[in-house]
């Protein structure tokens, strides 16, 4: 039935965008790129996840570095106004819904007024993304989809299988300008210190590395028995290792319930309120284990070592693997529709034990 409803959604999403296509999809009269002219550049990132926002964040800083007069404005979701304002150097942010109206859209636009590169970094455009594209006031447009005659700074093929920090990369080499994909801004703030402080203090916490079960889609979310194989491995290799389990507030009772119907030998972080309370704890951890999802690209800029749990994707993998010479990773076998659940449970544990034999 899951397999049945993705196929479905996916024909529907293909006839949404070639009607988009159609519509909105019209070549535009564009001069020759002239990075050193440009005064206002805008990201359309409305896709409001963390991991992508965590990848990409060494984008604004090198901006700045080139040209601290270069105006930034980033499109995003009302949630991630602060991450992009406060903390990685956006002068400008125009909230717009994951889900906004064609009037919403044209009000943001409106908004944003003219700049001189539109970034919309999007793998598949949908209609109201090719929208906005058509709306925007935008001397340049940069996107991944080369068939797109609107877009005129093509990055498709050179980036084809490269990660997305790569790409993102790659786009500040075509504007002229030096980019240091290794280093991402991972933010914290005064208060998710002293949260991961007092948890670590009511504790005793010296030695404590660190679960993330949990990443989007049911195929990226470990099971209770999944979770407690993972705790029993670590547990029988470093007893005196103190596991502790993240949550966000939407699991939050199931990582509850799995501590105690399944009398995990672990701690639930429940004193986490925000994103940043957890980039705190992550960065005192000896190391975490995670399924694919924001907490990777968190601990890779953290530069806190790490086991990576994927699925059986190799275009996924490519993209979005951890991007740091201190993770491991660890992929799930295949099967038909797919689950995190089905891990290579001997590399799973040699991996952990090489994590936790490092100094």
């Amino acid at each position: 039935m899951r397999k049945l409803i993705s196929r479905l959604q996916l024909l529907r999403d293909q006839i949404r965008r070639h009607l988009g296509v159609m519509l909105f999809d019209k070549t535009r009269q564009t001069s020759a790129v002239q990075p050193d002219s440009f005064k206002h550049i805008v990201f359309l990132r409305t896709d409001a996840k963390l991991g992508d926002a965590f990848v990409s964040s060494f984008v604004f800083r090198d901006i700045k570095a080139h040209n601290p007069n270069i105006k930034l404005t980033v499109v995003t979701t009302p949630n991630m106004r602060s991450l992009f304002q406060e903390h990685l150097g956006a002068d400008n942010v125009i909230e717009l819904k994951k889900r906004p109206s064609y009037s919403e859209i044209t009000k943001a636009c409106i908004a944003i007024g003219p700049c001189d590169l539109l970034v919309s970094l999007n793998l598949n455009p949908k209609m109201k993304d090719l929208f906005f594209l058509s709306q925007c006031k935008a001397k340049h447009i940069a996107g991944l989809d080369d068939s797109l005659q609107i877009v005129d700074i093509k990055l498709g093929e050179k980036t084809r299988d490269l990660h997305f920090a790569e790409r993102f990369a790659t786009l500040l080499k075509e504007i002229g300008i030096e980019a240091h994909h290794q280093n991402y801004i991972i933010p914290q703030t005064t208060e998710s210190k002293q949260t991961a402080q007092n948890f670590i203090e009511r504790h005793g916490l010296t030695n404590f590395v660190i679960i993330n079960a949990y990443g989007s889609g049911n195929s990226r979310k470990l099971n209770a028995q999944s979770i407690e194989r993972l705790v029993g491995i670590i547990h029988q290799h470093a007893p005196e290792l103190i596991i502790v389990l993240l949550s966000s507030p939407e699991t939050y009772q199931q990582t509850k319930q799995a501590i105690e119907n399944h009398s995990l030998i672990a701690i639930h972080y429940d004193t986490s309120k925000n994103i940043f309370d957890v980039v705190s704890l992550v960065a005192r951890a000896k190391f975490t284990v995670s399924v694919d999802t924001a907490i990777v690209h968190m601990a890779t800029g953290l530069k806190v070592p790490q086991l990576a749990l994927y699925n059986p994707d190799p275009e996924n993998f490519a993209q979005w693997h951890p991007n740091s010479v201190q993770a491991l990773t660890s992929k799930a076998n295949h099967s038909s529709v797919p689950d995190i659940n089905r891990l290579n449970w001997p590399d799973v544990e040699q991996k952990l034990l090489q994590l936790i034999q490092e100094k």
